[in-house]
């Protein structure tokens, strides 16, 4: 019991201290002002990180880019959706990407040409793929995985670069979209999909509310009509619903079946009946294969099975899954407190892993000044 006390204490109170946002595990690292090139303007963008990712530590996360950030209160509630459904281990921690579109432009960047001569949808694809994306790989530790989500103009923006780009991105979020502009049709577009070759499974979500309905009845036919295992659409009709309504309709449920897959091992990892802990390999495996990038398992997920041998008394196997986090998750310091209080379970010198901590602690950005301090004291209390 009293391992789970402790992690109760620092592996949920102390992280919205460590934010200095809303949110239990993610924290706002920049504002930043990007001029394009391609698009020739500056455009603004928010990056969001986990309560994980630190400068100086190697390891990738998945990409979600959010378009619109300038629509508060929907994008507020797109982040917060992200924060809890990861804090309850049902997606892996992702660095989040907000860019705003001044209403000046957010037209145009959406447009393609052979819609109107003045759009600027193809340049604002050159800026996302040539100059965004590989900045935030070189610079902010983005993995291969990407997620676009776009409502309204841009989630036929969205929907458009999905199928242009299909192998370049996992899924995309499409919401309150409409599928066709002069001269260009997008349901006919994904109804050649299965033509493709995939190099990993594929998901597109999309939702109507009351104001395309036509587009969802549409798109909804031909997604049935295709017949591929790596291709996963559906769309999402909310009748009643209005036009800003349908962000907070959408992106949970979407999230949530995107990540199924990665869940189910987690779970399978957590379920009592594995004892064996090295299955994490062959769990991993299956994801990497399934999406065709490696997601880690989730700090919440190792420690949670720590805990489990812990308290079955197994406690060799707890010190192995805690310094299998340590590996993963060098920052996360308060494992070696686990490990030292296991070791004294089990009578054995435990000197060499309080300079570990001192040094992780020392190092590490995932805890404040006073959440070091109260570590410390535990452990104090731990070894008197």
């Amino acid at each position: 019991m009293r391992g789970i006390i402790l992690l109760l204490i620092f592996f949920g109170q102390f992280r919205t201290e460590l934010c200095g946002q809303n949110y239990e595990r993610y924290k706002k690292l920049i504002d930043t002002s990007l001029y394009s090139k391609q698009l020739g303007y500056t455009k603004t963008v928010t990056i969001t990180v986990p309560i994980e990712w630190q400068e100086k530590i190697e390891g990738d996360f998945p990409l979600i880019v959010i378009f619109d950030q300038q629509n508060q209160r929907s994008h507020n509630y797109i982040l917060n959706t992200i924060d809890y459904l990861t804090s309850n281990e049902q997606m892996p921690s992702s660095i989040l990407v907000s860019i705003t579109s001044n209403s000046e432009f957010r037209y145009l960047e959406t447009t393609p040409k052979k819609t109107d001569e003045r759009g600027l949808a193809l340049e604002n694809e050159y800026f996302l793929f040539d100059e965004l994306i590989p900045l935030l790989k070189k610079q902010y530790k983005a993995s291969s995985f990407k997620i676009i989500i776009g409502h309204s103009r841009y989630a036929f923006f969205a929907s458009s670069l999905f199928l242009k780009r299909i192998n370049e991105l996992n899924a995309v979020i499409a919401i309150s979209p409409f599928f066709s502009q002069k001269n260009i049709n997008l349901i006919d577009s994904v109804a050649n999909i299965q033509k493709q070759k995939f190099n990993s499974h594929k998901y597109f979500r999309f939702s109507v509310g009351d104001d395309f309905p036509s587009d969802y009845y549409k798109m909804d036919s031909v997604i049935k009509g295709i017949n591929t295992p790596y291709f996963n659409a559906k769309g999402f009709l909310f009748k009643e619903a209005g036009h800003n309504v349908t962000p907070g309709l959408t992106v949970g449920i979407s999230l949530y079946e995107i990540f199924e897959i990665w869940a189910a091992c987690q779970n399978k990892y957590m379920d009592k009946s594995t004892l064996d802990i090295h299955a994490i390999d062959s769990l991993e495996n299956e994801i990497s294969n399934f999406y065709g990038n490696r997601l880690k398992f989730s700090i919440g997920t190792l420690n949670g099975k720590g805990w489990f041998f812990y308290n079955e008394r197994q406690y060799e196997k707890a010190i192995k899954v805690w310094e299998l986090l340590i590996q993963k998750y060098p920052n996360f310091s308060e494992a070696y407190l686990y490990i030292i209080d296991a070791k004294i379970q089990l009578k054995k010198d435990y000197f060499n892993d309080i300079d570990e901590l001192k040094n992780s602690l020392k190092f590490s950005d995932f805890y404040n000044e006073e959440a070091k301090q109260e570590i410390m004291e535990k452990l104090k209390e731990m070894i008197k």
